[in-house]
Protein backbone atom coordinates (compact mmCIF):
# COMPACT_ATOMS: atom_id res chain seq x y z
CA UNK A 1 0.00 0.00 0.00
CA UNK A 2 1.48 3.30 -0.96
CA UNK A 3 2.10 5.48 1.93
CA UNK A 4 -0.10 9.00 2.80
CA UNK A 5 1.53 12.05 3.25
CA UNK A 6 1.56 13.88 6.82
CA UNK A 7 2.63 17.45 7.00
CA UNK A 8 3.29 18.68 10.77
CA UNK A 9 3.32 22.45 10.98
CA UNK A 10 5.33 23.79 14.37
CA UNK A 11 7.02 26.99 15.50
CA UNK A 12 9.09 25.58 17.60
CA UNK A 13 11.57 22.26 17.20
CA UNK A 14 10.62 20.56 19.73
CA UNK A 15 6.87 20.93 19.81
CA UNK A 16 5.49 18.34 18.23
CA UNK A 17 7.80 15.57 19.80
CA UNK A 18 6.29 16.61 23.20
CA UNK A 19 2.49 16.68 21.47
CA UNK A 20 2.47 13.86 18.76
CA UNK A 21 5.74 11.82 18.81
CA UNK A 22 3.82 8.97 19.88
CA UNK A 23 1.45 9.32 16.90
CA UNK A 24 4.47 9.49 14.76
CA UNK A 25 6.10 6.34 16.27
CA UNK A 26 2.91 4.32 15.61
CA UNK A 27 1.97 4.92 12.24
CA UNK A 28 5.42 5.37 10.51
CA UNK A 29 4.55 2.06 8.34
CA UNK A 30 1.05 4.19 7.04
CA UNK A 31 2.89 7.68 6.41
CA UNK A 32 5.79 10.07 4.50
CA UNK A 33 6.38 12.22 7.12
CA UNK A 34 7.38 16.04 6.29
CA UNK A 35 8.22 18.56 8.74
CA UNK A 36 7.99 22.54 8.14
CA UNK A 37 9.39 24.79 11.55
CA UNK A 38 9.15 28.34 11.56
CA UNK A 39 11.38 29.27 13.91
CA UNK A 40 14.70 28.76 15.73
CA UNK A 41 16.84 31.08 17.49
CA UNK A 42 19.44 31.82 19.86
CA UNK A 43 17.43 31.32 23.19
CA UNK A 44 18.64 31.98 26.53
CA UNK A 45 16.83 29.03 28.81
CA UNK A 46 16.16 28.88 32.00
CA UNK A 47 17.19 25.17 33.03
CA UNK A 48 19.85 25.11 30.29
CA UNK A 49 21.37 28.63 29.50
CA UNK A 50 21.78 30.03 26.12
CA UNK A 51 21.04 27.51 23.25
CA UNK A 52 21.72 28.30 19.78
CA UNK A 53 20.12 28.74 16.62
CA UNK A 54 22.83 26.13 15.16
CA UNK A 55 21.77 23.91 18.27
CA UNK A 56 18.31 23.60 17.62
CA UNK A 57 18.76 23.25 13.98
CA UNK A 58 20.77 20.43 14.22
CA UNK A 59 18.50 18.66 17.51
CA UNK A 60 15.91 19.23 14.72
CA UNK A 61 17.85 17.72 11.92
CA UNK A 62 18.42 14.67 14.04
CA UNK A 63 14.91 14.41 14.64
CA UNK A 64 13.64 14.30 11.28
CA UNK A 65 15.95 11.76 10.38
CA UNK A 66 14.98 9.84 13.09
CA UNK A 67 11.49 9.66 11.79
CA UNK A 68 12.77 8.87 8.12
CA UNK A 69 11.12 12.29 7.16
CA UNK A 70 11.53 15.31 4.99
CA UNK A 71 12.30 19.01 6.50
CA UNK A 72 11.29 21.82 4.46
CA UNK A 73 13.16 24.41 4.97
CA UNK A 74 15.87 26.75 2.75
CA UNK A 75 17.43 30.27 3.42
CA UNK A 76 14.73 31.88 5.13
CA UNK A 77 13.08 29.28 6.41
CA UNK A 78 12.93 28.38 9.76
CA UNK A 79 12.88 32.24 10.68
CA UNK A 80 15.31 33.88 13.15
CA UNK A 81 12.12 34.69 15.11
CA UNK A 82 11.84 32.58 18.01
CA UNK A 83 9.77 34.18 20.32
CA UNK A 84 8.67 36.97 17.67
CA UNK A 85 6.45 35.23 14.87
CA UNK A 86 3.54 37.63 16.14
CA UNK A 87 6.28 40.47 14.55
CA UNK A 88 6.56 38.78 11.09
CA UNK A 89 4.12 39.51 8.50
CA UNK A 90 1.31 37.53 8.69
CA UNK A 91 1.15 37.54 4.85
CA UNK A 92 4.53 35.92 5.31
CA UNK A 93 3.74 33.14 7.45
CA UNK A 94 0.44 32.46 5.64
CA UNK A 95 2.82 31.96 2.32
CA UNK A 96 5.67 29.66 3.68
CA UNK A 97 2.99 27.30 5.04
CA UNK A 98 0.91 27.63 1.77
CA UNK A 99 4.10 26.94 -0.21
CA UNK A 100 5.00 24.03 1.77
CA UNK A 101 1.36 22.56 1.60
CA UNK A 102 0.90 22.80 -2.30
CA UNK A 103 4.07 21.25 -2.57
CA UNK A 104 3.97 17.94 0.29
CA UNK A 105 -0.32 17.62 -0.74
CA UNK A 106 -0.48 16.01 2.46
CA UNK A 107 -3.44 13.95 3.20
CA UNK A 108 -3.47 14.45 6.85
CA UNK A 109 -2.24 18.23 8.15
CA UNK A 110 -0.75 18.16 11.96
CA UNK A 111 -0.75 21.83 13.24
CA UNK A 112 -0.40 23.63 16.38
CA UNK A 113 -3.19 24.60 18.07
CA UNK A 114 -4.91 27.91 20.38
CA UNK A 115 -2.50 28.97 22.82
CA UNK A 116 -1.13 31.92 24.76
CA UNK A 117 2.20 31.67 23.12
CA UNK A 118 2.43 34.40 20.71
CA UNK A 119 4.64 31.67 18.36
CA UNK A 120 2.04 28.94 18.56
CA UNK A 121 -1.00 31.29 18.28
CA UNK A 122 0.55 33.20 15.16
CA UNK A 123 1.27 29.42 13.24
CA UNK A 124 -2.10 28.66 14.46
CA UNK A 125 -4.02 31.56 12.92
CA UNK A 126 -1.27 31.19 9.86
CA UNK A 127 -2.15 27.58 8.94
CA UNK A 128 -6.03 28.28 9.34
CA UNK A 129 -5.50 31.00 6.49
CA UNK A 130 -3.80 29.00 4.57
CA UNK A 131 -5.83 26.01 4.36
CA UNK A 132 -8.63 28.50 3.31
CA UNK A 133 -11.67 27.28 1.13
CA UNK A 134 -10.12 28.98 -1.75
CA UNK A 135 -7.02 27.58 -0.86
CA UNK A 136 -5.51 25.52 -4.33
CA UNK A 137 -4.30 22.64 -2.25
CA UNK A 138 -6.65 21.22 1.26
CA UNK A 139 -5.57 17.80 3.28
CA UNK A 140 -8.47 15.57 3.85
CA UNK A 141 -7.89 15.45 7.73
CA UNK A 142 -6.62 18.34 9.86
CA UNK A 143 -5.33 17.68 13.49
CA UNK A 144 -4.46 20.42 15.99
CA UNK A 145 -1.70 19.11 18.31
CA UNK A 146 -1.67 19.49 22.18
CA UNK A 147 0.95 21.23 23.93
CA UNK A 148 0.69 20.55 27.71
CA UNK A 149 2.74 23.57 28.39
CA UNK A 150 0.76 26.19 26.83
CA UNK A 151 -2.90 24.95 26.41
CA UNK A 152 -4.20 24.71 29.97
CA UNK A 153 -4.50 28.31 31.53
CA UNK A 154 -7.82 30.31 31.43
CA UNK A 155 -9.25 32.11 28.49
CA UNK A 156 -10.69 30.73 25.13
CA UNK A 157 -7.60 31.29 23.86
CA UNK A 158 -6.60 28.02 25.12
CA UNK A 159 -9.60 26.12 24.69
CA UNK A 160 -8.58 23.17 23.15
CA UNK A 161 -11.09 20.57 23.21
CA UNK A 162 -9.92 16.61 22.45
CA UNK A 163 -11.84 14.49 20.37
CA UNK A 164 -9.06 12.26 19.35
CA UNK A 165 -6.95 10.31 21.10
CA UNK A 166 -3.68 7.89 19.76
CA UNK A 167 -3.72 4.97 21.83
CA UNK A 168 -0.01 4.52 23.54
CA UNK A 169 1.24 0.95 24.83
CA UNK A 170 4.16 1.26 27.51
CA UNK A 171 6.59 0.72 25.04
CA UNK A 172 4.97 3.04 22.49
CA UNK A 173 5.28 6.03 25.59
CA UNK A 174 8.88 4.95 25.91
CA UNK A 175 9.93 4.96 22.50
CA UNK A 176 8.34 8.59 22.22
CA UNK A 177 10.72 9.49 25.28
CA UNK A 178 13.81 8.20 23.88
CA UNK A 179 12.82 10.27 21.28
CA UNK A 180 12.73 13.48 23.17
CA UNK A 181 15.73 12.56 25.34
CA UNK A 182 18.20 11.50 21.94
CA UNK A 183 16.88 14.63 19.66
CA UNK A 184 16.41 17.37 22.22
CA UNK A 185 19.15 17.16 24.80
CA UNK A 186 18.62 21.04 25.09
CA UNK A 187 15.30 20.91 25.58
CA UNK A 188 13.88 18.07 28.14
CA UNK A 189 13.70 18.74 31.88
CA UNK A 190 13.83 17.14 34.93
CA UNK A 191 12.05 16.75 37.91
CA UNK A 192 8.16 17.22 37.38
CA UNK A 193 7.93 19.78 35.24
CA UNK A 194 5.60 19.32 31.87
CA UNK A 195 8.55 19.18 29.87
CA UNK A 196 10.66 16.42 31.80
CA UNK A 197 10.22 12.64 31.18
CA UNK A 198 8.11 12.18 34.51
CA UNK A 199 5.71 15.21 33.35
CA UNK A 200 5.01 13.81 29.47
CA UNK A 201 4.44 10.30 31.18
CA UNK A 202 2.02 11.77 33.54
CA UNK A 203 0.15 13.53 30.85
CA UNK A 204 -0.14 11.08 28.50
CA UNK A 205 -1.53 8.72 31.82
CA UNK A 206 -4.01 11.11 32.02
CA UNK A 207 -5.05 11.44 28.53
CA UNK A 208 -5.20 7.41 28.76
CA UNK A 209 -7.53 7.78 31.57
CA UNK A 210 -9.73 10.04 28.96
CA UNK A 211 -9.16 7.38 26.14
CA UNK A 212 -9.55 4.08 28.52
CA UNK A 213 -6.71 3.16 27.67
CA UNK A 214 -2.86 3.12 29.52
CA UNK A 215 -1.83 6.23 27.66
CA UNK A 216 -2.83 8.58 24.69
CA UNK A 217 -2.14 12.05 23.13
CA UNK A 218 -4.96 14.06 22.40
CA UNK A 219 -5.73 15.71 19.35
CA UNK A 220 -8.51 17.97 18.20
CA UNK A 221 -10.20 17.86 15.32
CA UNK A 222 -10.13 20.68 12.96
CA UNK A 223 -11.60 19.11 9.73
CA UNK A 224 -11.66 15.45 8.44
CA UNK A 225 -13.70 14.30 5.09
CA UNK A 226 -14.76 10.82 4.23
Amino acid sequence: MKKENVLVVEAHSDDSVISVAGFLEKFRAKYNYHFLLLAASDVKMHHAGTVTRAQRIAEYETYVKYFEGRWHSDSQVPLDADGELDQVPFRTLVQIIEFTINRVRPSLLICQGPSFHQDHRAVHEATMAATRPTSRFFPKGMYLMENPTYVHSLGPQTDFKPDTYVQLTERELKLKLNCFRTCFPSQIRKGDNYLSEEGIRSWARYRGIEARCQYAEALQTYIRAI
